[in-house]
């Protein structure tokens, strides 16, 4: 069994929130331009206290330039739900306009509360690239992307995170009726289904 080990805690949790950034998502009363296409994707967490974040990484295919998606980002006024009938996990689903192109997801990671501050669960080794095309015109639809987390005993039988994993899958069931009440206006778009096989990244044997 691989383990997910906890990387960064307390002081330097800052650090790395700095690192990437999710790009504006596209807000459901504005105009798109069709130049361009659209990264559609539901975004989720477990719904535990101890869970501050998910993200994943994509960059544009040759680029060095790493771009996040945040399923829950900051909110001031508690943790986003687009998924109320889901008492497990909170999240969003999220739509980013982007230059049409090759992309693909490289990363992930689940930035968490511990003890003392703030911690982040990565895989130990750079799981291989997931592509998916991004097409002018187009919503490219990259399904629910989820970090399941995983919970042990610390020294005072108190229960704590001690790994995650990645959960990929096609939840076109609840996404496709939710983009077109949270996004209206992407209502005339083509959607095409790119849903990774994430097989590669259940690092959890």
């Amino acid at each position: 069994m691989k383990i997910f080990r906890l990387l960064i805690t307390a002081s330097l949790g800052y650090l790395m929130i700095g690192c990437a950034s999710m790009t504006g998502t596209i807000q459901g009363n504005q105009p798109v331009d069709k130049s361009k296409g659209v990264l559609l994707a539901g975004l989720t967490a477990d719904d535990k206290g101890y869970v501050n974040d998910a993200w994943y990484y994509y960059r544009k295919k040759d680029s060095q330039e790493e771009l996040r998606l945040d399923a829950l980002g900051t909110n001031l006024f508690g943790k986003p739900d687009d998924y109320p009938e889901d008492k497990s996990k909170d999240g969003r689903l999220v739509a980013i306009p982007l230059d049409a192109g090759e992309y693909e997801l490289i990363a992930w990671t689940l930035y968490i509360n511990q003890a003392g501050g703030y911690g982040y669960i990565k895989p130990k080794n750079s799981p291989p690239p997931l592509s998916f095309s991004i097409s002018p015109g187009k919503i490219t639809y990259l399904g629910n992307l989820h970090i399941n987390t995983f919970t042990g005993k610390n020294f005072f039988g108190i229960s704590i995170p001690a790994g995650a994993e990645p959960d990929i899958r096609d939840n076109q069931s609840v996404d496709m009726p939710l983009l077109k009440v949270k996004y209206p206006n992407l209502n005339d778009w083509p959607v095409q289904v790119s849903v990774p096989d994430a097989s590669a990244w259940k690092m959890l044997k």
